[in-house]
């Protein structure tokens, strides 16, 4: 069984350039391992907070985390993320640790599991509107199965789009240049349906029902080449799409095309 402590670290990063930008995480810390039959716990959630807390968020609290005079070196949160895992030996209160997870306020977010490769996710939006209307039904089953969604005059959004690429942090201490996919990400998705109508005014929709599910997937299929030619091993995990804070799709390339 699985079971997260939730803390959070302010520290202060240095960036490439020199300069100091304070870094607030989300810490999420789980461990793993079987219920003890007499406590019917998997571990002492006061114990864990109190290890968290010492051997992390205090020890973090306010830090310069430059390298320099004995301190640690964490300029992305890709560094912070093995240096926490580090810090705790791969275990909290006897039970072993499963995944750290640093939650940016703002993006990115880390996910580590104490491999060399890493899980980052950052988030974007973009507002457009679309009608739900299958060129393959007839438009009788159309207004049927999509109902107020099937109004000829459409509605809108404001899609929230998560992107997650997996693999080794580079010598700069990313997975991949958050420059570089933010670019990415504007140039294939999000400056292209951005205030668009997506069934009239985005060529790739004219014949797809821009479901939530096929706005998921068509978003991967734009995405995947050119994120993965950024840098070697990185690979693209993951597209989430938030179309209302109740509806979200998840998409991994199990169907691409």
């Amino acid at each position: 069984m699985l079971v997260t402590r939730v803390e959070r670290i302010e520290t202060v990063a240095a960036a490439a350039d020199g300069r100091l930008r304070p870094c607030v995480f989300d810490l999420e810390a789980t461990v793993e391992g079987p219920v003890d039959p007499a406590s019917g716990m998997v571990v002492n959630l006061a114990e864990m907070k109190g290890v968290l807390r010492r051997e992390i968020t205090a020890g973090l609290a306010g830090e310069v985390l430059d390298g320099r005079d004995g301190r640690a070196a964490a300029p992305t949160p890709e560094r912070l993320a093995r240096l926490v895992w580090d810090r705790l030996h791969g275990e909290v209160s006897g039970r072993r640790l499963r995944r750290i997870r640093l939650i940016g306020r703002p993006s990115p977010t880390v996910e580590h599991y104490g491999e060399s490769e890493m899980d980052v996710t950052r988030i974007y939006e973009f507002s457009a509107s679309h009608r739900l209307h299958s060129p393959h039904l007839a438009d009788e089953e159309n207004e049927r199965l999509f109902g107020k969604c099937n109004n000829p005059a459409g509605h809108g959004h404001n899609y929230v789009l998560e992107v997650t690429v997996r693999g080794e942090p580079g010598a700069d201490g990313e997975v991949l240049p958050a420059a570089a996919l933010d670019r990415i990400v504007a140039d294939r998705v999000v400056d292209r349906w951005d205030h668009r109508n997506l069934n009239v005014d985005v060529p790739e929709f004219r014949d797809v029902n821009p479901t939530a599910e096929e706005i998921a997937r068509t978003a991967w299929n734009r995405l995947r080449a050119d994120v993965e030619s950024v840098r070697d091993g990185v690979r693209l995990r993951r597209v989430k799409l938030r179309e209302t804070e109740r509806n979200h799709v998840e998409y991994e390339g199990e169907e691409a095309q």
